[in-house]
């Protein structure tokens, strides 16, 4: 392949600017890598059965062509499987929950069975769901990256996850594994080199994403009433929602509500 100049150019400035950034964050970045070495390689199964057949090429080739894998095991949630569903299951109201009960502040906004998500701190992106089974779920969607200021760095990519819950007593145990494959353009390339870089990105929003649902669901568990007279106070909530709310609560808490 022959390059002109002013792609030569950009090229140059791309990885001069990631070097850069990997001289100047990495000595941040150590406890993550830690941590993300210390992670077990076990994956998770995958249905391919249950897959959409219009997706399966797709989701072999983000997996097996994978720039990095991450996971995350038994992450523990005080909560029943009734109201982790019923968070999981309503992936476009929940962030408004979430933003009505001052825990997170993202949006994901629906069209179809594609939905686009907006963390607002920079990652952006579209997710589908591909199956649903019992206690596990399995996602796949693109993202894109945005940082800095002036001259702003993108990364983007393709991802795949893997969800799966299993109950242990009055807790649910939470294990994800999620297959990153970067772009081929652009910055891409770079991180393919470097795949620390998105990985540790990766790895705060999953952990951002985690909390805030484990955060929402065992404030549900224990304190139902309070959620709800906060809830029924918003604007930003339907009465039909309120109303679905309402017949929930009613059932996770076993008593009716005057």
């Amino acid at each position: 392949m022959i390059y002109t100049n002013s792609e030569k150019q950009s090229c140059r400035f791309i990885c001069v600017i990631f070097l850069l950034i990997h001289i100047i964050i990495f000595p941040f970045l150590l406890p993550v890598v830690e941590g993300l070495e210390n992670e077990g390689l076990d994956k998770l199964p995958i249905q391919i059965n249950s897959i959409p057949l219009k997706d399966r090429d797709n989701v072999k080739k983000i997996t097996e062509e994978k720039t990095s894998f991450l996971n995350w095991r038994d992450e523990e949630i005080k909560t029943g499987a009734g109201i982790f569903n019923y968070i999981l299951d309503r992936p476009e109201f929940t962030p408004t929950i979430l933003t009505e009960l001052d825990i997170a502040n993202y949006q994901i906004e629906g069209e179809g069975k594609i939905l686009h998500f907006d963390d607002g701190e920079g990652m952006t992106g579209e997710l589908k769901m591909l199956y649903k089974r019992g206690n596990e779920r399995m996602y796949q969607g693109t993202y894109l990256y945005t940082a800095g200021i002036g001259v702003p760095l993108r990364l983007s990519g393709e991802w795949v996850s893997v969800l799966k819950y299993n109950e242990k007593g009055e807790e649910l145990g939470i294990d994800i594994d999620l297959y990153l494959k970067s772009g081929d353009s652009g910055l891409g390339r770079v991180t393919k080199e470097i795949p620390i870089i998105i990985e540790s990105i990766m790895f705060e929003r999953i952990n951002f994403y985690i909390d805030s649902l484990r955060e929402l669901s065992e404030l549900i568990q224990s304190e139902p009433d309070d959620v709800y007279d906060r809830l029924k106070e918003s604007r930003e909530i339907s009465k039909k929602e309120l109303k679905e709310l309402e017949t929930n609560f009613k059932k996770w808490k076993g008593t009716k509500r005057k």
